[in-house]
């Protein structure tokens, strides 16, 4: 017995352990702020143990206590801040059995943990502090005897404690076996603690693996998202996508694509052995997408074989409700596919029927526009002969009209005119289409001279003159001498012809101006009208082909004009932008660049 067993007081001796006047604390509000200690606390929480179901460990021990102290009652107790609550109760009577606790005003074991020593009462009702303790009256607690549960840094748990109903002078050999009994009840709390470390550390390194598994698995799908994305060869990232799945997906991965014979045909093949990789790629295919079997007939299900040799996993491939192909996922015994595996499986068998799908239908959409194309270039040069014709005619027509005017009926001339104006509208029309096939072919022609662009701007506008009368407007046109530079006269006719027709078509008879300026480095040709205007979100889509900011049925034309501006100035170097407002009218800048132009003089016009 260790040498704190050596000064208990029994009976109704006034000397107690624990205070330096040899008494108990009397007052329970002292007791609690003795016991409350963060320390203490702390370690208390850590042992895990308060409100936990009772456990044959700790039972065994409170059994055994009782049986050699020949006791009724034994209890292994944690003491928290203001309860006590027994993790083993051995023959407490009810409620308090069941419920496995009791305030602190019903515990001698509160003295224990306050003093740090052991607590020998032979009669309670006689002792001064512990006579009025309610667990004399209610549960009684006559004889008692108990020793401290301590961690191996001191911090005070609780007691085992050993009561008889009825006064007892507790023999040496009783109060060793007691507290022998302590520190194995106390060694199964460190052995409870070790157990439950090892557990949470058990459990937090599954976490952790898992973790670190979905980690890969979410940088496995974003790497394969990305190369199927930034891959213009499907070919070239479908190879890439089979070999990113091995090994996290499985050990091999092997990819065929339905040809429109119905055969399937093997892309592309990843295996960690290369035996076994070569093996694959010589392996001979089936006929259906799936295997035979309970899942092998549905489109949507998929084979998958556990044996000796390993697992295998075959998943179809399916765009806009067709079979693209199969995907199969095989692994090396003893490695088996569980649910991660198959619905990882799953997730790169989506990402690849997606990027396949689209590619086929990025090549349908390439293949519709070719021939688009090659069907405009074919039907602009066919129209040019008859137009040509037509134009020749028409221009017959006008000069007889124009020759004989006292001979010609006026409703006869009007038509003329009419004729001549649609002819020269069908050849801009039919010209703006085979321009559609140069620039999609890369056969814009360009041949630089060296033009003035005040004169080109001045040619232009004399050609609308009739056109001008008859929509009303009126053409301001402001020059700043001569702004001579290195440019395609036919195409940069063509910027000015469209741009001044557009601010006709859409100035509503209000007035146009056309202003040629120039820096050191820049020709500038600024076309403003006054019309209808253009709404910001517009102002960029109206330079693509075929867009237009306006309703077709009040606005004619093919919706070229403007994309067909942007490549011939992209083609000379130059830009256009727009400024517009609704309602406020449109102002169109191109800019043109002139590094060897020499310094412009002034030119009266």
């Amino acid at each position: 017995m260790s040498s704190e067993t050596g000064s208990y007081v029994n009976g109704g001796h006034d000397e107690s352990p624990g205070q330096p006047d040899g008494r108990l604390c009397s007052s329970l509000v002292e007791l609690q702020q003795t016991i409350s200690g963060r320390r203490r606390m702390d370690a208390l929480r850590r042992t895990a143990l308060l409100d936990t179901p009772a456990e044959e460990s700790f039972d065994r021990l409170t059994r055994l206590t009782t049986r050699c102290l020949h006791v009724p009652v034994a209890l292994v107790t944690l003491v928290d801040r203001d309860r006590q609550f027994f993790k083993s109760c051995v023959g407490l009577p009810t409620p308090w059995g069941d419920a496995r606790q009791t305030p602190l005003t019903y515990s001698f074991c509160v003295h224990v943990v306050a003093t740090g020593k052991p607590l020998i009462i032979e009669d309670a009702r006689q002792h001064p502090v512990l006579k009025t303790n309610l667990a004399v009256d209610q549960l009684g607690v006559v004889a008692y005897a108990g020793f401290p549960l301590k961690t191996a840094t001191g911090d005070l748990l609780g007691t085992l404690c050993a009561i008889d109903r009825q006064p007892r002078k507790w023999a040496e050999d009783d109060l060793a076996i007691l507290e022998d009994l302590a520190a194995s009840v106390m060694t199964e709390i460190e052995l409870r603690a070790n157990r439950d470390l090892e557990v949470q550390a058990r459990a937090l390194a599954a976490a952790r693996a898992e973790a670190e598994a979905a980690r890969q698995r979410f940088a496995l799908l974003a790497e394969l998202s990305g190369a199927l994305a930034e891959q213009t060869d499907i070919s070239r990232a479908i190879t890439l996508a089979v070999r990113l799945s091995v090994p996290l997906v499985a050990d091999g991965c092997c990819l065929d694509l339905l040809q429109a014979d119905g055969r399937l045909q093997r892309e592309a093949v990843a295996h960690l052995d290369a035996h076994e990789e070569q093996r694959l790629w010589s392996q001979s295919e089936p006929s259906g997408i799936l295997g035979s079997g309970p899942e092998g007939a549905a489109v949507t299900g998929h084979l998958r074989l556990n044996d000796p040799t390993g697992s295998s996993i075959r998943l179809p491939l399916l765009g806009r409700g067709k079979v693209l192909g199969a995907i199969g996922f095989t692994t090396v015994s003893p490695r088996r596919f569980g649910d991660t595996e198959v619905e990882l499986a799953r997730d790169v068998a989506r990402r690849l029927s997606l990027a396949i799908d689209n590619a086929r239908m990025h090549q349908d959409l390439v293949e519709a526009i070719r021939a688009r194309d090659r069907f405009l270039s074919v039907a602009s040069h066919e129209l040019r002969t008859p137009l040509t014709t037509l134009r020749l005619q028409s221009q017959s027509l006008h000069r007889s009209t124009l020759g004989n005017p006292e001979c010609v009926n006026p409703q006869l001339k009007s038509k003329v005119e009419v004729i001549a104006r649609q002819v020269e509208r069908l050849g801009h029309l039919v010209d703006e289409l085979l321009d559609i096939a140069r620039v999609r072919e890369g056969r814009l022609a360009f041949h630089p001279e060296d033009l003035d662009l005040s004169e080109v701007v001045r040619d232009v506008a004399v050609r609308f003159r009739e056109e001008l009368t008859r929509s009303g407007s009126t053409l301001v046109m402001r020059c700043e001498g001569s702004v001579r530079g290195q440019w395609d006269r036919l195409r940069l006719e063509q910027v000015v012809t469209n741009l001044l027709s557009n601010a006709i078509k859409y100035g509503q008879g209000r007035p146009i101006t056309l202003l040629v300026t120039q820096d050191e480095h820049t020709a500038k040709l600024i076309v403003r009208d006054e019309g209808i205007g253009i709404a910001e979100q517009d102002q960029a889509r109206i330079f693509e082909r075929f867009e237009r900011a306006v309703s077709e049925k009040h606005y004619g034309g093919l919706g070229l004009g403007l994309w067909i501006v942007r490549e011939i100035l992209g083609g000379m170097g130059g830009t256009i932008s727009v400024y517009s407002q609704p309602g406020m009218g449109s102002t169109f800048t191109v800019e043109l660049s002139r590094p060897d132009a020499p310094e412009a003089g002034p030119v009266l016009h």
